[in-house]
């Protein structure tokens, strides 16, 4: 008797758990975890239920569901990586694909900390310890994601990020995303970037105006027999420019 009211209280904290971990944002109201709840062209913000984590941080991100949205098809993604010290909010991510149809997340960092730094100090696998709760919970609430098309991309510090991921083949990160795109940025522990497969799509892209980190990226994967598509913006420096923008979109556009 005892096991039985003790399984119905941990069924009922982890309904608690999963009904808190929706939140209203702008015209956003979700209060169900069922996909028929997720709406066109909705903002929702999303928290990770304590007890998918495996440790007390909180945890919570913006997810933008696409225009064309249906439970019935499947939606290509696109993860960004923000970059200085990371965002979690939609607006961070410039209009790289087509809202209409991707749905779009913002992960962000632990502690607002900068992936270089943990890279220095070699702490960065504790910033996919602390983004992969986020994706698990995504994945569970959002089921129909397009298997073929699911893209990491970030600039500057979140290019590091997804350098890092390639490099230190992250359980959740090489083995999930499809596509993967460096701007302005991409340095990793090792530079060897081991996880990266044959069946992955990388793209690297950097301004000539200024000393672009992106050529030695390049340089790195190249030594380590993988050959990225690179885009070389003869009029940017280190921003997420226009002439950025339209030519990873434009790249992405053709996949």
């Amino acid at each position: 008797m005892k096991k039985i009211i003790l399984a119905f209280f941990v069924i009922l904290l982890i309904l608690i758990g999963i009904n808190k971990s929706f939140q209203i944002h702008n015209d956003v109201q979700v209060e169900t975890n069922g996909i028929s709840q997720l709406a066109p062209s909705k903002t929702l913000r999303l928290e990770v239920p304590q007890f998918l984590a495996n440790d007390t941080k909180q945890r919570v991100f913006e997810v933008r569901i696409p225009e064309h949205y249906s439970p019935e098809k499947n939606m290509p993604l696109l993860v960004w990586f923000s970059p200085s010290g990371g965002s979690n909010s939609i607006s961070s991510i410039p209009p790289i694909v087509d809202k209409t149809k991707f749905l779009l997340v913002a992960l962000p960092y632990p502690d607002n900390q900068l992936p270089r730094l943990a890279i220095e100090s070699n702490t960065i696998d504790s910033f996919w310890d602390y983004e992969k709760p986020m994706l698990d919970y995504l994945k569970y609430m959002i089921p129909n994601i397009d298997p073929n098309i699911k893209i990491a991309a970030g600039f500057s510090s979140g290019a590091h990020l997804v350098g890092s991921g390639l490099d230190r083949n992250w359980i959740g990160f090489t083995d999930f995303f499809t596509i993967y795109i460096l701007h302005e940025g991409g340095g990793s522990p090792s530079n060897t970037y081991q996880g990266a497969k044959s069946t992955h799509k990388i793209l690297v892209t950097y301004g000539l105006q200024n000393n672009s980190y992106g050529q030695v990226v390049v340089l790195n994967m190249k030594k380590s027999g993988i050959l990225p598509d690179v885009i070389k913006l003869p009029h940017s420096g280190h921003e997420m420019s226009q002439e950025s923008i339209d030519a990873i979109r434009q790249w992405i556009d053709v996949l």
